[in-house]
């Protein structure tokens, strides 16, 4: 086994007026993710915050990403979540998108080559912005055309090479994308560079309603864990060494904390209070 037990693993969870509501949520978590457009929100129990993404409908596919302002509004966020990485979704197939439920494209998909140079290009411009690691995170299949090429494992391994960015592994999302792909969400796991695994993220997709179509497809709706998720935490956690694992759900705070409490033990964690490593 290369991850339990051979060094500390942080527990973290996802931002939401959910966290908000509980008490002493420093006692359950070591840290609450967020975006920079409720980090204010996040850190109004001063809890210690992990940034997630720095704005909503943008795309690593858009030549003027990293443009008009990026540096400055990256520092400033960095600097008052006082966060040890910045992530960012690796994606999207489009230059234009716009988020409803999940991101739609509105512009048309670039072509594999030319998807993959834009997004090493963007990186890349972040990544001479920042002073500290830049993780990307695996996306979730969705047919509508944003999310062509960027959740192939090969095409996340080739920008994470490229670029010597690290992996937040969304295992959702793999569930999700091996889903669509008809293959086992093992295989897809075994694809990844899970060497540069820096954080996980947890939650648990659930099957898509409608027709034939979309029989045994699923889709990322951060629900309850089952056990399918906690065995795949369990396998990932045996083949990678990450020094956080996010929960993300937002239903309900009783649920929450009990979610927290079963992945905590299974990461065994050691720290309470706001310890970091």
């Amino acid at each position: 086994m290369r991850g339990l037990g051979w060094s500390v693993v942080l527990l973290g969870v996802s931002w939401s007026p959910v966290t908000d509501s509980i008490e002493h949520l420093s006692l359950l978590a070591d840290a609450v993710e967020a975006p920079g457009w409720e980090l204010e929100r996040a850190l109004v129990h001063n809890q210690r915050a992990v940034l997630h993404n720095l704005e909503l409908d943008v795309s690593l596919a858009d030549p003027h990403y990293a443009s008009n302002g990026f540096a400055a509004r990256a520092r400033t966020a960095i600097d008052r979540a006082s966060t040890p990485w910045l992530s960012l979704h690796l994606g999207f197939a489009s230059r234009e998108v716009r988020f409803d439920g999940h991101m739609l494209p509105t512009s048309e998909p670039l072509e594999r080559s030319a998807l993959r140079e834009q997004v090493i290009a963007n990186v890349r411009t972040v990544q001479q912005t920042l002073d500290l690691p830049l993780l990307l995170e695996n996306l979730d299949y969705c047919p509508e055309g944003a999310y062509e090429h960027v959740t192939d494992p090969a095409f996340i391994s080739e920008v994470l090479h490229e670029t010597g960015a690290e992996l937040l592994l969304d295992l959702a999302h793999l569930r999700v994308t091996a889903s669509w792909q008809g293959r086992p969400v093992e295989a897809l796991l075994a694809e990844l560079p899970l060497e540069r695994v820096r954080e996980i993220h947890v939650s648990s997709p659930r099957p898509l309603e409608g027709d034939a179509e979309v029989d045994g497809k699923l889709d990322d709706v951060h629900a309850e864990l089952e056990q399918v998720d906690l065995d795949l935490l369990r396998l990932t956690l045996e083949r990678a060494d990450p020094r956080m694992v996010v929960l993300e759900y937002r239903a309900e705070a009783q649920c929450l904390q009990e979610q927290l409490g079963v992945v905590g033990a299974l990461i065994g964690r050691r720290f309470r209070g706001r310890a970091y490593a």
